[in-house]
């Protein structure tokens, strides 16, 4: 919630402008196929700045028109924009020198249908969100079928059957027509992208793939699918390569990517044993171990040993409940960020978890504190650890007071967190906190056991 306020504010000017075109079939495709990522915020967001970007006359607005005519608040504003900046729809520009400084939002259209379902970040996460059924209908919905029987003669006419044209302007451009060409480039639209910081040996995957005697060629085009699963549920360079030989068709002898996708959800649904495998971190320069308690310096230890999905699994088991199929999308969506190293991943899951006490992964508090982290450059458990640390404090315990009997006075108060003298005061975890972790790693050793014999 401060990261919004401290980005921005109510009563900073903004100027909507459009970088595609957005035509009634852009509309279906946001509707059917980025409503459900979007969701409902997000969705009338996108829908309102696409409805200013087509106004005659361009005009400035400040932040609080949108707040107002949407009725949201400043952190569900700065939460939904986030959305529409990750799925591609939204480019964000800040002129922080001018005065006063504003933002120019800058729209895209959404991807094509095709494009969409080829794209392995956006049709998974549709997937994991509507579900098996809904997703092949939304298939099926935007599906065409070309002619491809072998019996049909194409007999259509090419362009210079139909039209003249004089052959001097074809090989030497009129100036106008040249001026029109420069005038009318399209900005490619941002697509979501997963960048390499893991350390995956994608040669050896390939050796791996070629003792299956699997194609190479689709599977390097599904780079990203394939490195987004290896952090996120820890599977190594064999484990993956086996994968993806029990998703080859065996009747085209081609790999199958909807296969693939659904042999590594069942895996993990099904609580299959892995083994997992450590990403890159930075090295632990910041925080010397002293400063962290015997409980803290176990729990940084077993950060490092756990992929998030099995982390988050095992934490699950000890507590007696289950991952939901939510939380399955929000560490996917996480992961795909490429923000933090697994182990500070797990640094965040057991602090929601374990020192809040959440019964589950909450979308808007993951989504702040991963900015939080981000913005403050946290690589290792260790910083991630004191960053728990110093903000975290526990709930005031609540006491009952005698009032008299009296006509209630109302009184509008401010939150200490927006206050302009704000400060947050580190605080140690108390001996009961002290004893719940203790606990925690205890579970996850017993189970970590478990799994090895």
């Amino acid at each position: 919630m401060q990261e919004a306020f401290s980005e921005l504010s109510p009563r900073e000017p903004l100027m909507v402008t459009a970088a595609t075109f957005y035509s009634d079939l852009d509309q279906q495709v946001l509707t059917y196929l980025y409503q459900p990522l979007l969701g409902p915020v997000a969705f009338s967001l996108v829908t309102f700045l696409w409805t200013e970007a087509q106004q005659t006359e361009k005009t400035a607005h400040r932040h609080d028109l949108i707040l107002t005519t949407l009725n949201i608040d400043l952190p569900t504003f700065y939460q939904a924009r986030l959305k529409l900046e990750a799925l591609g729809l939204v480019k964000t520009y800040w002129a922080k020198m001018a005065d006063p400084r504003y933002y120019v939002y800058e729209l895209y259209a959404p991807q094509s249908p095709t494009r969409f379902f080829q794209d392995d970040l956006l049709s998974v996460l549709l997937y994991e969100t509507v579900g098996e059924q809904r997703f092949q209908q939304l298939v099926a919905q935007f599906k065409r079928q070309p002619v491809t029987k072998p019996a049909l003669v194409d007999v259509s006419h090419n362009f210079l059957d139909v039209f003249h044209i004089d052959p001097q302007h074809v090989a030497t451009t009129p100036a106008a027509i040249a001026e029109a060409n420069e005038s009318f480039q399209i900005k490619a639209a941002p697509q979501p992208q997963v960048t390499a910081n893991t350390q995956f040996d994608w040669a050896f995957f390939k050796q791996q793939l070629q003792h299956h005697f699997v194609t190479l060629g689709p599977v390097t085009q599904q780079r990203q699918l394939i490195l987004t699963f290896h952090q996120l549920y820890g599977l190594n360079e064999m484990e993956l390569a086996q994968l993806v030989a029990d998703s080859v068709d065996l009747a085209t002898d081609q790999f199958d990517v909807a296969a693939f996708k659904r042999l590594v959800l069942a895996q993990y649904q099904g609580q299959t044993k892995i083994t997992t495998q450590q990403v890159a971190e930075a090295p632990a320069v910041a925080t010397p171990k002293a400063d962290f308690s015997k409980a803290d310096q176990q729990l940084i230890q077993v950060s490092r040993q756990y992929a998030p999905y099995e982390f988050l699994q095992q934490l699950k088991q000890q507590q007696g409940t289950y991952v939901t199929q939510g939380e399955q999308r929000l560490l996917e969506r996480l992961v795909a960020r490429q923000l933090f190293p697994n182990s500070v991943i797990n640094i965040m899951i057991h602090y929601m978890l374990s020192v809040r006490q959440m019964p589950t992964l909450n979308q808007n508090f993951l989504d702040t504190l991963a900015n939080s982290w981000a913005k403050a450059k946290i690589a290792t458990p260790e910083a991630a650890m004191a960053e728990v640390k110093a903000h975290y404090q526990p709930k005031p315990a609540v006491t009952k007071r005698r009032r008299k009997t009296a006509e209630p006075v109302q009184k509008e108060t401010l939150p200490d967190w927006a206050k302009a003298d704000y400060q947050a005061q580190p605080e140690k975890l108390s001996q009961s906190d002290e004893q719940a972790l203790q606990a925690s790693l205890a579970g996850l050793k017993k189970l970590r056991k478990g799994q090895e014999s």
